[in-house]
């Protein structure tokens, strides 16, 4: 059976992009928190339970007729000791079950709660993802667009740089053709 313990202990390992700590660490103090509460709730109606197995107890020994003066019982109902004995574990046991499933609801709660999250944190992750591989074919592209730019630069350099040459080759040969 699970403990409030149990939840207060456990230890998850953290992966990168996996749930927000926090959030589960609030969620589970919120789980032990009930479990709590239900565990009191079911120590009550056992010490209730007992009081009143104590009480069918005493009547019995007293000899008289069983009144059902026991709160759990409500108003004037009469019976045998071993009726009023049944009543009484009945009702505890109804108890018993509706903290099993109200703890069943609350696991059931937070396993939907917990595969939400999970479901969120993956939709996150991949708009990341597509959100960081538009950025990188924007950037693969503009480097395609620099070094196409950086080549036709270089060519028009060159051919600037071979026409300043062919000049200075011809204003060279004119000026010794002079002499």
């Amino acid at each position: 059976m699970l403990s409030a313990e149990d939840i207060v202990n456990k230890q998850f390992t953290t992966k990168r992009d996996g749930y927000d700590p926090d959030e589960v660490d609030d969620f589970l103090d919120e789980v032990v928190k009930e479990l709590r509460r239900i565990q009191i709730e079911n120590d009550g109606l056992n010490q209730k339970m007992l009081a009143a197995e104590s009480r069918v107890a005493e009547l019995q020994r007293n000899g008289g007729p069983i009144a059902a003066a026991s709160p759990i019982l409500g108003a004037a109902e009469t019976g045998t000791s071993s009726q009023l004995l049944q009543l009484a574990r009945k009702l505890h046991d109804q108890h018993i079950q509706e903290g099993y499933v109200e703890r069943d609801r609350i696991i059931e709660e937070g396993k939907n709660q917990v595969t939400r999250m999970l479901a969120e944190a993956e939709l996150r992750q991949r708009n990341e993802i597509n959100v960081l591989d538009q950025q990188r074919i924007a950037v693969e592209r503009e480097i395609e667009r620099l070094k196409q730019f950086e080549k036709e630069y270089r060519q028009h350099l060159r051919q600037h740089l071979e026409k300043q040459l062919a000049d200075l080759a011809n204003s060279g040969q004119e000026s010794a053709s002079t002499f």
